[in-house]
């Protein structure tokens, strides 16, 4: 993967659109070469370039305080689709798809036996690989699959595409399908298999690798329960606050701490840019609730000493709803996107 003429025409027609001249380019970790790239042709062509060595965790995690303090005219970010709205800066977004010759029959070759015998498949695809997604929805028809994806009702999201905390196109044709396919990782198949009673098979593209991660699934949301049960006898409680433009939920945070302490329990806003184990103290809280990523929670939980609850799994604790209610019903992420993003 690279950046292309036609990307670099562009991001250079958007720059002078908007009057930029000095820029920071951030990227994830993934695509910090693709970055040296784009920062090498827009040097060439007489913009300033900076790049962003801090971690990049999607969309959700723009540049904003860096390249206000460095006085960039603009950020050029690579590998995710719009997700925040703000009025700081321009931001130029670089989805860096995947264009290279995957074989898209062997591909599905792979995940046939693993689907059947559903014949009623949905799809979600992550952003890098949704060019292939007319050509997947056909080998799997020829295969003898039907496909189906669906659309987010706001737009945010491409058709079939599917983030790390949202998977509102896949849910959309959920009664339709029997199985789904996740097309990208393992780590997107995991949180569509927490929110859905549907099994879900995953097919990493670069590897071939092909999994039916159901279980895995059950395995994780018996760990967050057990979870969720050490955190009903803690008393002083941590909430996170993230500043991060689209994991910045002020209101939903500041609610918890008004639930917790109307719980009897005690509750201090924690503000913090990146949620780090090293950084949270657990010699003063007993446990944390996460208003940041909820993948934080998912994939990081066995890195902290204390539990660390999305706001749903915290209701469950406090009996405000049942534990089948945020995961049968498919509310698992909801409270924790609820007002992060524009």
């Amino acid at each position: 993967m690279g950046v292309n003429l036609y990307e670099l025409e562009r991001v250079t027609a958007e720059l002078e659109r908007v009057g930029a001249r000095r820029v920071l380019v951030q990227a994830p970790q993934g695509l910090k070469t693709v970055a040296l790239q784009l920062a090498d042709g827009l040097q060439r062509l007489g913009f300033e370039v900076m790049l962003s060595g801090s971690p990049c965790w999607g969309g959700c995690d723009l540049a904003l305080n860096e390249a206000v303090e460095v006085s960039a005219d603009a950020i050029v970010h690579l590998g995710h689709k719009g997700f925040v709205k703000q009025d700081v800066l321009p931001v130029i977004y670089v989805e860096c798809r995947y264009d290279y010759g995957l074989n898209v029959e062997q591909l599905i070759g792979r995940a046939a036996p693993i689907l059947k015998p559903a014949r009623k498949v949905g799809l979600g695809i992550t952003l890098q690989w949704l060019n292939y997604l007319e050509r997947i929805k056909l080998a799997l028809e020829s295969c003898g699959f039907s496909a189906f994806y669906g659309q987010s009702e706001d737009g945010r999201l491409y058709p079939s595409q599917v983030l790390g905390c949202d998977y509102a196109t896949a849910k959309s044709v959920e009664k339709e399908v029997e199985k789904f396919l996740v097309v990208g990782s393992f780590f997107h198949g995991l949180g569509l298999s927490m929110i859905t009673d549907r099994p879900v098979v995953v097919i990493d593209p670069e590897t071939m690798r092909v999994e039916d991660i159901t279980q895995n699934a059950k395995r994780v949301l018996m760990q967050r329960y057990a979870q969720i049960c050490a955190f009903k006898g803690s008393r002083r409680v941590g909430v996170i606050l993230c500043t991060k433009p689209g994991q910045k939920r002020e209101g939903l945070a500041s609610s918890i701490v008004s639930m917790l302490r109307n719980a009897g329990k005690d509750a201090y806003l924690l503000v913090l840019n990146e949620v780090d184990e090293r950084l949270l103290p657990d010699d003063v809280f007993d446990a944390y609730v996460n208003t940041a990523c909820p993948r934080i929670s998912i994939d990081d939980q066995a890195k902290f000493r204390r539990p660390v609850l999305l706001p749903g799994e915290l209701m469950v604790a406090l009996g405000l709803c049942s534990w089948e209610e945020i995961v049968s019903g498919g509310r698992y992420f909801e409270w924790s996107i609820r007002d992060g993003r524009g």
